[in-house]
């Protein structure tokens, strides 16, 4: 208990014990004065001076007044004492606080509110400075609720944006409650405000992970309903062909068998694609990337990426261009894992390109010295709405579209996580019916100066 609160009360104490103290007084001194101006009055009673009576009156008298003075001193005192206990609880409150009148006028604010808008109470009394704290209409709309309101509309109850001094932007909601007078006018209005900015944040953050999680779960179901057709086929095909070779239905056509043989081994291969995929994209998810880093040349690496998806090229009729800067330095990375990012953006490139289209590779250094490079078709492109979500696990832009062309839906993910492994960046323009670029830059600090240069 604060030392004011414990002044309080004892005052309250002495003020109970001179109202007793001064009322006995008053009770003994009339009742002596009365008794002795009966004995007077009686023949045989002994005689004394009239003006003892007299003087007993006169000094309950003095008793009387030297009481009025000090009640009024006490509760003089006592008032200022609960102005300053109000004050202090006001100010104890974690809150903003504002008190006006039935006009309007802000009577005072605590210290929550001094500390929420940088502001001290002098400042806050100019209209002007809540203009500056109230931005866009949020003003007029608090003017509107502190004045010409009847008491029987309050409690009122709103919500407004709350920027400081410094900048800081904060959102309170705001409790206004109305004082009355005996008459049952508003005398006062206390505006109560609480930050609900933290509050606010977490509930945007727990409907956006609930959104995401609603986009995950959904982009694993077209996943898993993807890979049934995906698997499938492979595997009938491995099934299908092996059973006709093993039961020799064709009797010994060794060249049919052949063809077969060949048909088993390329499912075979899609097969362990799809899995690997799969295995890759959850070893980058758990956080075990291992790149191996050393000294690679990057047009070796281009060519052997260019052979890999040259025959699919040619069979799409899709003309293949690279565009390698000359002299160009080597960089420090993982070979494994920038081949991977190399033939996956390549492979995208020529899947999605039509026939008589163009997938074009070029490599160089950017404008700060670090390896850039850049993948971009003449195909179907990607919807602008598509583009953020593109690098996440399982993923697809229109199931129609990858039943049609095949896939997981883990490539670009795979790729962003393994460019992310060497502190590069990965950005895709697109524009649909067009073309899609992807454009992959790595750090300077990986770009790799030749001796002697």
């Amino acid at each position: 208990m604060t030392n004011r609160a414990k002044s309080l009360i004892r005052d309250q104490r002495q003020l109970k014990i001179a109202s007793v103290s001064v009322l006995l007084a008053n009770l003994t001194g009339f009742g002596t004065a009365f008794a002795l101006f009966w004995a007077q009055l009686q023949p045989e009673a002994p005689r004394f001076s009239p003006l003892l009576p007299l003087s007993i009156i006169l000094g309950v008298f003095a008793i009387d007044i030297a009481g009025f003075w000090y009640f009024r001193a006490l509760r003089l005192r006592n008032t200022a004492y609960r102005g300053a206990f109000v004050s202090l609880i006001l100010d104890s409150i974690d809150a903003a606080v504002a008190v006006y009148d039935s006009a309007g006028r802000l009577v005072r604010v605590n210290r929550g509110a001094e500390r929420l808008s940088g502001y001290s109470e002098a400042e806050l009394k100019n209209p002007e400075v809540w203009k500056k704290i109230l931005p866009g209409d949020s003003y007029e709309q608090v003017r509107s609720i502190m004045a010409g309101r009847a008491a029987d509309e309050y409690p009122i109850i709103n919500v407004n944006p709350w920027i400081a001094r410094d900048g800081t932007e904060y959102l309170l909601r705001w409790s206004n409650v109305a004082l009355t007078d005996d008459d049952g006018a508003v005398a006062l209005i206390v505006c109560i405000g609480f930050d609900i900015t933290k509050q606010r944040r977490f509930e945007a953050d727990l409907i956006n992970a609930k959104n995401d999680a609603v986009l995950a779960n959904r982009a694993k179901s077209e996943f898993l309903a993807n890979m049934s057709h995906e698997l499938r086929t492979p595997l009938n095909a491995i099934l299908g062909f092996s059973e006709i070779i093993r039961d020799q239905r064709l009797g010994n056509n060794a060249e049919i068998y052949r063809d077969y043989a060949v048909d088993i081994y390329e499912s075979g291969q899609l097969l362990l694609q799809l899995i690997t995929d799969i295995l890759d994209m959850a070893k980058l998810e758990s956080g075990r990337v291992s790149l191996q880093e050393t000294e690679l040349d990057l047009p070796t690496i281009i060519a052997a990426s260019r052979r890999m998806v040259e025959a699919r090229a040619e069979e799409g009729s899709v003309r293949l261009v690279v565009d390698t800067a000359p002299h160009l330095p080597p960089m420090r990375g993982g070979e494994r894992a920038l081949k991977q990012i190399v033939l996956n953006l390549m492979s995208n490139a020529v899947k999605f390109t039509p026939q008589g289209g163009t997938a074009t590779i070029a490599v160089g250094l950017n404008a700060a010295g670090g390896v850039e490079i850049k993948v971009s078709d003449t195909g179907i492109g990607i919807p602008a709405d598509a583009i953020e979500r593109l690098f996440q696990p399982f993923y697809q832009v229109d199931a129609k579209i990858s039943r049609r062309y095949g896939g997981t839906g883990l490539g670009l993910a795979i790729t962003k996580k393994l460019v992310d492994a060497h502190d590069g960046q990965i950005a895709v323009t697109s524009t649909p019916g067009a073309g899609t670029t992807v454009t992959v830059s790595f750090p300077p600090a990986r770009t790799l100066v030749p001796v002697g240069r």
